[in-house]
């Protein structure tokens, strides 16, 4: 079975990839991993590669989106979070976590320990570039997504990692292992 999990920084995708796919012992990938490999062999960090190659490059996109494809041909079971996993690996169960906007600076700023206002200003900076990005590249993927794309759709603004796991192993057995 292959998966793909989706929504913005800070509501839980990263986390979600790394307790499913372990619960699973399903294969994991991430787009973000990729981009941190990329930065490694730039020597920059991922904020700076994000900054200087991603919105610099018309081709990056494009190059990180054929390695989502690769993955995709050559795996079987796996856990695959990204941005646009959910629409490059097309016979994926599709996750969407939402999670209140509030709440998703609020662990950027207890973790980053940085002001909430530029935590606030930073994020909605990057969203309306990503936005823009993946329209221009992509004109017909609606970004973000409508939830109606995803197989499930969770708010995981006030339920813990565990709980939400459960939800989807849960919602996977209904939909592929009942007889």
């Amino acid at each position: 079975m292959k998966i793909t999990i989706f929504w913005f920084a800070w509501s839980g995708t990263s986390t979600i990839w790394k307790k499913l796919s372990e619960r699973l012992w399903y294969k994991s990938m991430s787009s973000w991993n990729i981009m941190r490999e990329w930065a490694k062999k730039l020597g920059q960090t991922i904020y700076e590669f994000e900054e200087k190659e991603a919105k610099n490059n018309e081709n990056f996109d494009r190059e990180l989106d054929s390695k989502v494809r690769e993955f995709w041909i050559n795996n079987d079971d796996f856990v695959y979070e990204s941005r646009l996993a959910w629409y490059f690996i097309p016979d994926s169960y599709k996750i969407c976590l939402k999670c209140d906007e509030d709440e998703r600076y609020r662990r950027i700023k207890k973790r980053e320990n940085i002001d909430i206002n530029d935590v606030i200003e930073k994020n909605k900076k990057r969203e309306s570039e990503l936005k823009k990005r993946y329209t221009l590249i992509y004109p017909e993927i609606n970004f973000p997504p409508k939830e109606e794309y995803f197989d499930i759709v969770i708010d995981s603004t006030k339920i813990d990692p565990d709980e939400i796991v459960d939800m989807i192993i849960s919602k996977i057995w209904i939909k592929y292992m009942t007889f």
